[in-house]
C-alpha cells in the first residue's frame, strides 16, 4: 500500500509520492557532500564528525515529509530572490575543507554593473554594499522560538562563513559572478519563512570577524578530530533534543541498538560514579531552580487573571481557552450501576507506575 490516497480503485498503478521525493533527496548533491558544511558547524560536533569522516547514516528514515516540503519552498523562495529582486542564488563556496551553498547574494550596486552590465532593475534591493542570505523554512513552533530567542549561534556561523568565503575568493564556476576572487559582503541575513502560513522573520547584522573566527575554530575542533567518536556529544539526545531525534545518526551515536529495560538513551552518559554524582548535582540545582521559579510564575499568573489582552511594554498578553467543555464519561458512576446489576466490571492489566525519582543533599559534616 502507497502512501498516496486511491479515491477509486480502477486497476491503474499510481506513483507513491513521498517515496520519490525521499529517493531524490538523498540523490541531491548536498546529501552525497563529505567535506564539512557550513550548515553542520556550530551545532554538534559528533554529527559533523560523522558527517566528515563519511560515515553511512544508521537512521535513513522515509517520514521526513515536513523537511521535504521544505525544500520544495526554499526552491521557490530562491526562485523569486534570483527573478524578482536580483539576487544570485545557491553559490557553491569552498576552501577545499569546507563547502556549502549560499542561498542568495547581491553585490554592491557597483559590482552589479560592471557584472551584468547595467543598473539593477527597479525594486532590486541592491545598495552599496553586498548582502549575503541564507533561507530556512521553519514550523510555526519553531518559527515562535526564532521570535523569542532570535537565531541560534549555529546559524549565525553558517551565515557568517558564507560571507567568509565570498570576502576570501571562494566562490567557484560560477557563470556570471568572478570566480577566485574576494567578494564584498557586509552585511549577512537570515530570512525565516513559516512552512504553515508563510510568516516571514528576517534578521541581519554587519559581517563579524570575531563571529567568523569562532565557527572556524569550531570547524578545525572537527577536522582534527581522529574518529566521530572522539567528538562530544553537543546536543541533549533523542527526546530531549529535535535536533537528535532527526539526526540519520543517531542509532550509532546514542548505541539505541544496544539498550535494554527501556532505560533512557542518556544514561550511557553516566558512565562510573564521578559522572552520577555530575549528573545528581545537575538534577538537584535544578529542581531548585525549577522550584523558585514555578512560585515566581505561579504569582504572576495570579496577578494577571484580570488583565486584559494586548501590549504591554515589550510584552504581548492574549488569552485562549476558558470555553465549557463537552460532556465526559463518568467512570464512578458506571462502576455503582454494574455493580448494583451484580456485573463484573471489566478489567485491564495495569501495568507499572512510573519511577519516580528523589534526589537530596547530603549535609556536609565538618
Amino acid at each position: 500500500m502507497t502512501t498516496d490516497s486511491i479515491a477509486e480503485n480502477l486497476g491503474v498503478p499510481v506513483p507513491d509520492l513521498w517515496r520519490g521525493a525521499h529517493r531524490d533527496d538523498r540523490a541531491r548533491p548536498r546529501s552525497r557532500q563529505r567535506l564539512l558544511g557550513p550548515s553542520s558547524i556550530g551545532l554538534c560536533r559528533r554529527r559533523a564528525a560523522y558527517e566528515l569522516h563519511g560515515t553511512w547514516p544508521t537512521d535513513l528514515t522515509d517520514n521526513m515529509h515536513a523537511a521535504i516540503l521544505g525544500t520544495w519552498l526554499h526552491e521557490g523562495i530562491l526562485r523569486v530572490l534570483r527573478e524578482q529582486y536580483g539576487a544570485w542564488t545557491e553559490l557553491e563556496l569552498t576552501d577545499g575543507v569546507i563547502l556549502g551553498h549560499a542561498d542568495a547574494y547581491w553585490a554592491p550596486d557597483s559590482l552589479h554593473r560592471q557584472v551584468v552590465g547595467h543598473e539593477a532593475v527597479e525594486g532590486s534591493p541592491l545598495s552599496d554594499v553586498g548582502v549575503v542570505e541564507d533561507v530556512k523554512t521553519k514550523s510555526t513552533r519553531a518559527l515562535d522560538v526564532v521570535v523569542r530567542q532570535g537565531p541560534s549561534q549555529a546559524e549565525w556561523f553558517q551565515v557568517h562563513l558564507y560571507a567568509h568565503l565570498l570576502r576570501t575568493g571562494g566562490l567557484k564556476d560560477h557563470p556570471g559572478l568572478p570566480t577566485g576572487e574576494p567578494l564584498p559582503v557586509d552585511v549577512v541575513r537570515l530570512r525565516y519563512v513559516g512552512r504553515e502560513y508563510g510568516q516571514v522573520v528576517v534578521h541581519q547584522r554587519a559581517y563579524d570577524e570575531d563571529v567568523t573566527k569562532q565557527a572556524l575554530a569550531w570547524a578545525e575542533d572537527v577536522l582534527a578530530s581522529p574518529e566521530p567518536e572522539a567528538m562530544p556529544r553537543d546536543l541533549d539526545g533523542p527526546g530531549l533534543s529535535i535536533i537528535c531525534d532527526n539526526c540519520p545518526f543517531k542509532t550509532a551515536c546514542w548505541n539505541l541498538d544496544q539498550l535494554a529495560d527501556d532505560r533512557a538513551p542518556q544514561t550511557i552518559l553516566a558512565k562510573d560514579s564521578a559522572a552520577i554524582t555530575e549528573a545528581l548535582r545537575a538534577y538537584a540545582d535544578a529542581a531548585e531552580v525549577e522550584s523558585a521559579a514555578k512560585k515566581r510564575k505561579a504569582k504572576a499568573r495570579k496577578m494577571l487573571d484580570a488583565a486584559d489582552a494586548g501590549t504591554y511594554g515589550a510584552f504581548k498578553l492574549s488569552w485562549s481557552g476558558g470555553n465549557p467543555r463537552p460532556p465526559e464519561p463518568d467512570p464512578e458512576a458506571m462502576t455503582r450501576i454494574l455493580d448494583g446489576l451484580g456485573i463484573d466490571i471489566p478489567m485491564r492489566s495495569g501495568g507499572r507506575t512510573s519511577r519516580t525519582i528523589s534526589v537530596s543533599r547530603i549535609p556536609e559534616t565538618s
